[in-house]
C-alpha cells in the first residue's frame, strides 16, 4: 500500500476568535486509494478532527472514460462527519468543460455528491460562522485550460480574479482554494488571508521545504512549489498532493494530508 504523511501548520491571526479552527486540505488524489476504500486516509482525517474539509482539486484523472469511484466513495464518507468544500483542479475543469470528449460522468459525480452535502465552489464562495463568532469565507477559483497550458500558459492578473470571484470584504477570514500555485503573486495581491494550492506534486523531486525540481508545465525549480509561504499577514500553503499521474515518481517527496490550525494571535 502506498503511504502518505500528515503535515500540520499552525497559523496565527487576529481574525480568529478564542477557539482555533482546524482545516484538513486534500489535493491531487488522482484516484489513488490508501487501503480499502481509502480507510487509512479517512482515519487520518478523523484523527485530525477538522472543523472543515477542503478539497483542492484533481481528485480523479481527467481522461476519456474517467473513473470517479475512488473520489466519490472518499468524499461521501467524509461528508457524513465533516462539512466538505470542493474546488476544481485542471482535471475537474476539463471533465466539466468538454463532455463531448469525456462524457457526462463528472456532472453526475458532482450532483450525487451535492445531494450528500458536499459544496462545490466553481468560481464561487461559501460563508461559515463558528459558534464563537469567527467568520470564514471559502473561495474556489476554477482556472480555465489556458492557465494550465504546458507551453506559454496565460498570465493571471489580479483584475482577472476580481472579475471572476469579486472582491473581498473586511472582517472575515478569507480562504482561497486555487489549484495552480503558479499564480501565487496574484493570489496574494487579490488579498486572501490563506491560499491553498496543489498541482505541482511537490516538484516530483523535492530538495527542501519550498524547493522542487519541475512543474507540470516543465518549468524547472518553480516558485511556490511546495510548503508554506508568507507575505505580511497572508499565508500560502502548497500541498505536494496525495497521488500522481503521468510521471508516477516521487523522490524525497512524500504524499501529504495537510492539516492547518488557525489560532488567535498576532499575525506573523
Amino acid at each position: 500500500m502506498k503511504r502518505f504523511q500528515t503535515k500540520t501548520y499552525q497559523i496565527p491571526t487576529e481574525k480568529i476568535k478564542a477557539r482555533p479552527v482546524r482545516l484538513a486540505f486534500l489535493s491531487d488524489l488522482h484516484s489513488l486509494s490508501f487501503g480499502k476504500d481509502n480507510s487509512a486516509l479517512l482515519q487520518a482525517v478523523a484523527d485530525a478532527a477538522p472543523d472543515l474539509v477542503l478539497v483542492g482539486g484533481d481528485m480523479m484523472v481527467g481522461e476519456p472514460s474517467p473513473s470517479f469511484d475512488v473520489a466519490e466513495r472518499l468524499l461521501s464518507a467524509l461528508v457524513k462527519n465533516f462539512p466538505v468544500y470542493h474546488a476544481f483542479g485542471n482535471h475537474e475543469h476539463r471533465l466539466m468543460a468538454d463532455p463531448e470528449r469525456y462524457g457526462d460522468g463528472f456532472r453526475g459525480y458532482r450532483e450525487r455528491l451535492r445531494g450528500r452535502g458536499v459544496e462545490f465552489l466553481q468560481n464561487g464562495h461559501a460563508r461559515v460562522e463558528t459558534e464563537d463568532g469567527t467568520s470564514l469565507v471559502i473561495w474556489g477559483w476554477d482556472g480555465e485550460a489556458r492557465f494550465y497550458k504546458k507551453i506559454r500558459p496565460a498570465a493571471l492578473k489580479t483584475e482577472d480574479l476580481e472579475r471572476t470571484l469579486g472582491t473581498l470584504w473586511p472582517g472575515a477570514y478569507h480562504i482561497l482554494l486555487a489549484h495552480s500555485p503558479q499564480f501565487g503573486k496574484t493570489y496574494f495581491s487579490w488579498g486572501a488571508d490563506l491560499i491553498l494550492s496543489g498541482h505541482y506534486h511537490g516538484g516530483v523531486c523535492r530538495f527542501s521545504e519550498n524547493r522542487g525540481l519541475i512543474a507540470p508545465n516543465f518549468r524547472l525549480f518553480p516558485a511556490y512549489c511546495c510548503g508554506s509561504f508568507t507575505r505580511g499577514a497572508q499565508h500560502m500553503v502548497v500541498s505536494p498532493g496525495l497521488g500522481e499521474h503521468t510521471v508516477p515518481l516521487r523522490i524525497h517527496d512524500p504524499r501529504e494530508l495537510i492539516v492547518i490550525e488557525l489560532v488567535h494571535g498576532g499575525d506573523v
